[in-house]
């Protein structure tokens, strides 16, 4: 890559306008006021390749998009309490512009990308975006964008860089192929401070507080300070996981991710020698018609209680699949009145609170989270799952990052033709090693489904002889 030059492109539309936060917004701001100043690790970033354009014509399709969703011209300002969204009507567009080396694609372009990823953005003043195009032989071959996690989560950032693709490959009119916008983010702001939106707002609350009543106390409590950086990481790649996991949707009624997460439920509480356990679920709540293309931070959390039952693995994660629906219904509020309510509800429980457990699937696009299930045959699946358990890989990531409010945090990375999960764990919490859970997460799923009518006792069995403080090997 040669080095980049700098351009810099106007953009207009209509004229500038405030809001408060949206609750989503708000979730978000609470997680980078949390961390250091200038960390970039939220960051989004997204290339794709240019068919046949001109540099202008690139600029012009980033323009179209930044002009389209407000929400990519947004800053964000905290003044006396009062948080508040800032719509610019104009402004400029950074591009780095450079000459991108030989080879794949895919390879060329990321230290061009990783350029407009890395560093903080200013979201009180700056713009939320920035832009790259990489050229060959003077000619754009691919476009990147980067953008703040308060511009867009990661479900909004695939529906920014899929309106891309498609202006990229479009003809003169290149908007007419998108979808209808949905309203924007000053909209919903409007309808969250309505009495609809209160309505809305109670019925979570009140659904939280029913879970937070009853859900065992080591789900509330805290085990460590917020400045100790000692998180246990492990990544697991398993092309059995990804197996056992279609199996079981398939029987259970639900789908991958929900196999998942009882899975993991079923497993955590078996640690922790508990009759249940109860996971946030990173939700991206776009329900309504209204929401379901909104380019925003749109992301709430829901609460998947699960207490075991003298049941079967399949009886288990049918039922997870109707509880965490359910749950999803539940999941728009201020998130600092719902963190408020938590905490008042753990100290009347006698439970210094913090500390909480997240399952978060990011697989963003519908393409990744619908992949067909590969076709099963009971008779041969047994064999199958064994000979997938020999080409599983574990490592542990060099990572000291944390996750703000969290002592377990699985995030489900990818699901094809292998299963790839990231653990990060607090040592305190959790009496196993981050890569030992996922592992005998392998272990409790492929035997699930080689015999889906298991107690789930039986399951989990070992695990719950072990003493408490020692980990599965």
């Amino acid at each position: 890559m040669t080095d980049p030059t700098t351009a810099r492109v106007r953009f207009h539309e209509g004229s500038s306008r405030t809001g408060p936060m949206t609750w989503g917004q708000r979730a978000i701001w609470e997680v980078i006021r949390w961390l250091p100043p200038d960390d970039d690790s939220l960051n989004q970033l997204g290339w794709a390749p240019v068919g046949s354009a001109t540099v202008e014509q690139v600029c012009d399709m980033v323009r179209l998009l930044v002009e389209r969703h407000e929400s990519l011209r947004t800053t964000y300002t905290e003044d006396d309490d009062c948080l508040t969204q800032h719509v610019a009507a104009s402004g400029e567009i950074p591009f780095l512009i450079a000459e991108l080396g030989p080879g794949d694609l895919s390879e060329a372009v990321a230290p061009l990308g990783e350029r407009i990823r890395a560093g903080a953005f200013d979201n009180a003043a700056g713009l939320p975006v920035r832009a790259a195009i990489g050229l060959r032989a003077g000619v754009p071959a691919a476009v990147a964008i980067a953008a703040s996690h308060l511009a867009v989560d990661g479900w909004s950032f695939q529906i920014v860089m899929d309106e891309l693709r498609t202006v990229l490959t479009a003809g003169p009119d290149r908007a007419a192929g998108l979808r209808e916008r949905s309203r924007q983010p000053v909209e919903r702001a409007r309808f969250e401070a309505s009495e609809a939106g209160a309505r809305r707002e109670k019925r979570t609350l009140d659904y939280w507080a029913r879970q937070a009543d009853a859900v065992p106390a080591s789900m509330l409590a805290t085990t460590s300070t917020p400045d100790q950086l000692d998180r246990d990481w492990a990544h697991i790649d398993s092309p059995a996981l990804a197996l056992a996991a279609h199996a079981l949707a398939g029987r259970s009624g639900g789908n991958t991710a929900t196999a998942l997460l009882g899975s993991t439920a079923l497993l955590l509480a078996s640690y922790l020698g508990e009759p249940g356990a109860a996971l946030r679920v990173i939700v991206a709540t776009r329900f309504k018609p209204e929401d379901e293309e909104l380019v925003g931070a749109f992301n709430q959390n829901a609460i998947v209680r699960l207490r075991l039952a003298d049941e079967s693995a399949e009886q288990l994660l049918t039922r997870t699949a109707r509880t965490a629906l359910n749950a999803y219904r539940h999941a728009e509020a201020c998130p600092v009145k719902l963190e408020e309510q938590l905490e008042e509800i753990a100290r009347r429980r006698g439970i210094a609170p913090g500390g909480y457990c997240f399952f978060n699937d990011i697989r963003f696009s519908a393409e990744e989270r619908n992949i067909p299930a590969p076709a099963i045959d009971p008779l041969k699946l047994p064999a199958q799952l064994e000979e997938a358990m020999a080409r599983t890989r574990l490592t542990r990531p060099d990572s000291e990052e944390r996750q703000s409010g969290a002592k377990f945090f699985l995030f489900l990375d990818g699901l094809r033709d292998s299963c790839t999960l990231t653990l990060c764990t607090d040592p305190r919490f959790l009496p196993a090693s981050a890569g030992d859970f996922l592992r005998e997460l392998e272990h409790v799923m492929v035997r699930a489904a080689q015999s889906p009518d298991t107690p789930v006792g039986e399951l989990v069995d070992r695990i719950r002889r072990q003493p408490r403080g020692t980990c599965h090997d």
